[in-house]
């Protein structure tokens, strides 16, 4: 027997589970190389404790494992299952909660849609940055388009463009009922799904560069959006109003 091969004998299944469990955890504490360098099948096995045998049926190469361990991560974040993580999706969902009832006039659904996202937008960028899911999303991608090697790349890339477009839609599926609440509609020619994309770009662009320059995107900004005059705001939030206001228009009614 193998020195790599542990003696103990684990069905498929619960093998499976002990590999992308200690690569999540070793993902969660070590960060995801762009290299993939401390992914490796061998270190793996010998950590989780499982069959190499085992292992290589179930993932003939590492691109194999990389794939599921992807999916896995996805599956497990419930901000992708719902669109956008706990706290913000709470936030918005009060606002589309008072709303309902109380946003008539046009005056005040304009100043609901700034309120909503002045309390929403600081708070997302920093949980998207937060995000072991999004972090993983970011350096599988940064790696695919810089031309760096990674395991099983034209399979990896289709998985992500096939999590990406179920996570636009769940966020399009929000902006749908925003929308409706606070009496908008998508501007011709525009979707829901387009105002998702946008507003995606600009998070994970400042969140990109919030990594080089805290200070400089968290630094209030002292602007005037609305006639409830001067407010703080995050330098994200004016880009999503802005993005927000021109992808959207009042509904007649």
């Amino acid at each position: 027997m193998s020195n790599l091969e542990p003696r103990t004998r684990r069905p498929a299944g619960e093998t499976r589970a002990l590999m992308l469990a200690t690569a999540i955890d070793r993902v969660t504490a070590e960060g995801l190389h762009l290299d993939f360098a401390n992914l490796e099948l061998e270190d793996l096995i010998r950590a989780a404790g499982v069959p190499r045998s085992t292992v290589f049926r179930i993932w003939p190469d590492r691109g194999a494992f990389i794939g599921d361990l992807v999916r896995a991560l996805f599956a497990a974040d419930p901000g992708f299952q719902a669109g956008f993580d706990g706290e913000t999706l709470a936030l918005l969902e009060q606002t589309i909660a008072g709303s309902a009832t109380g946003a008539d006039a046009q005056t005040e659904r304009e100043a609901a849609l700034r309120a909503v996202i002045h309390r929403t937008a600081a708070h997302n960028i920093v949980a998207v940055e937060e995000s072991l899911t999004w972090r993983t999303y970011r350096s599988l991608t940064v790696a695919l388009t810089s031309g760096d090697a990674v395991p099983g790349g034209d399979g990896i890339r289709a998985l992500l463009g096939e999590l990406e477009a179920r996570y636009i839609e769940r966020m399009a599926a929000v902006y749908v009922q925003l929308n409706a609440a606070l009496g908008l509609r998508m501007r011709q020619g525009l979707t829901e799904e387009d105002l998702a994309v946008a507003v995606m770009a600009v998070i994970d662009g400042m969140s990109d560069h919030r990594r080089i320059d805290p200070a400089g995107v968290d630094r209030p900004r002292i602007v005037a959006l609305g006639p409830e005059g001067s407010a703080e705001w995050h330098l994200a939030g004016v880009a999503v109003y802005g993005v927000y206001t021109a992808f959207t228009e009042s509904a007649p009614r």
